[in-house]
């Protein structure tokens, strides 16, 4: 019993090696025979050891089958000198992009704000791969546009990759007074949305690559937002592709990135603040997981700094809020009969069958499908993704037999998850602090001392 404590704890902690060590010591024994070998071999998965993997679902006459389906769903591809290749659909994308008319240059990587480039409403921003573009607003001028803005625009979309695009800031753009959301359609955002100043710019973007994304749930709750007076951005553009040029799935270069179209058009429509639908299990939870002091985290500290560098505050409404709460916020509100978090769905409905179907339909009473494909596989991986609002969810839901692994979560408290984090207040803003800290105690209750939050901590990492 002991080693068999130890060998979840190792292999939850993501200590493949001595997890293994343990694994083999109860191999021999019947019970623990079959746990001992999916602790072994998905160590091996998880370490991108495919030919081990091979090896052992060989030997024990393919019992991990699919494990392997898995893996050729994400099967890299390398060229006859090893260099790896990126896939045919990927370089499709990368031939259909359009490209600045009349006009060539090289990525400036000594001032970002040379890379930059307007035709007609389309910015163009050129980046060491290619050209990447946001469709503006008819009257935007980028020559009216404060440099640090676009020197903060091309490092969140870029510095991953080149840390040369992080530079140093004028630090003269005067700050706006109108404070505009990231605003995605789904449920985060549409909470966020709801406790913020009436006066909030909501900003959508619009990825313009054709992909498995589907933007019709978003439009139908973007179009009911236009009609009951929201101000609302919608800009078309295709940086989500910068990450494929890195081998990397399409999506955000970082957590920010889904706001640069707001960051640019921060001169043009008075900006002061850019906030984002972060709930709590992205903020004071690392992963979901484990508690963290947010507000001291380096991640914090350094993008506050950036953003007010640039003339803007970095607004994160629903910080102490979890996913649960963002939910409870959304079902209290007219906007829920519109909102569905789902990317698949097909403007009325969720797909059922992808992980946001499950934690963030399910629990509205939407309907999924517990056993597809996508949400076994996350609910699978181990440690747990979002760890803490899928077990809450699960709990909900009365599905906990799914993780049994994990029965020793299932059997703790977790009504407080749906309160929010008092010392969240701490890292709002001065100038929105108290309108939507009110709005937010108007929704939710606050948790209680001692927070049970701060002691989480679900794979003892």
């Amino acid at each position: 019993m002991l080693r068999r404590t130890m060998m979840r704890r190792a292999y939850n902690s993501g200590r493949w090696e001595t997890a293994r060590k343990l694994a083999r010591h109860i191999m021999h024994k019947p019970k623990e025979a079959k746990l001992a070998r999916s602790v072994i071999i998905r160590s091996y998965w998880n370490e991108g050891d495919y030919p081990k993997v091979l090896e052992l679902n060989e030997r024990w006459d393919g019992e991990f089958n699919h494990l392997l389906q898995k893996h050729s769903s994400k099967e890299q591809i390398f060229g006859p000198d090893g260099q790896q290749l990126l896939p045919p659909k990927v370089l499709r994308w990368h031939e259909l992009q359009p490209h600045p008319k009349g006009i060539d240059f090289e990525f400036d990587e000594l001032e970002m704000c040379n890379n930059f480039h307007q035709e007609d409403a389309r910015v163009w921003m050129r980046h060491p791969n290619g050209w990447t573009y946001w469709d503006m607003p008819p009257d935007f001028s980028l020559k009216d546009t404060h440099g640090d803005l676009l020197r903060l625009t091309a490092e969140i979309l870029l510095y991953p990759w080149h840390p040369n695009s992080r530079q140093d800031m004028e630090e003269t753009r005067a700050k706006g007074l109108i404070p505009a959301l990231a605003y995605s359609a789904g449920t985060d955002s549409t909470a966020a949305a709801i406790v913020m100043p009436k006066n909030t710019i909501l900003g959508y973007h619009r990825r313009s690559v054709d992909s498995i994304l589907d933007h019709r749930n978003a439009d139908r709750l973007l179009k009911h937002l236009r009609e009951k007076g929201r101000s609302i951005i919608d800009v078309e553009s295709n940086h989500e592709l910068i990450r494929t040029y890195h081998f990397k799935q399409i999506g955000f270069s970082s957590d920010f990135a889904c706001a640069t179209h707001l960051i640019l058009l921060s001169d043009m429509y008075n900006i002061g603040a850019i906030a984002f639908g972060m709930p709590l299990d992205n903020t004071y939870l690392w992963k979901g997981r484990k508690f963290r002091k947010f507000g001291e985290v380096d991640y914090f500290q350094h993008w506050n700094k950036r953003f007010q560098s640039a003339g803007l505050d970095l607004l994160l409404p629903i910080a102490g809020v979890s996913e649960a709460g963002a939910l409870k916020i959304c079902s209290n509100s007219e906007l829920i009969e519109f909102m569905n978090s789902c990317l698949r769905g097909d403007g009325n409905n969720g797909c059922g069958s992808c992980w946001k179907c499950f934690h963030k339909n399910g629990p509205l009473g939407r309907p999924f499908n517990i056993k597809s494909r996508e949400i076994q596989t996350f609910l699978n991986r181990r440690p747990l993704p979002t760890a803490t609002h899928a077990i809450w969810a699960l709990k909900e839901l009365g599905l906990s037999s799914e993780v049994p692994d994990l029965a020793h979560l299932m059997k703790k408290d977790y009504s407080w998850w749906t309160m929010i984090y008092p010392r969240s207040k701490d890292i709002l803003p001065v100038q929105w602090k108290e309108e939507i800290w009110n709005n937010l105690c108007s929704h939710l209750e606050l948790m209680h001392k001692p927070f049970q939050l701060e002691d989480i901590n679900h794979f003892d990492e």
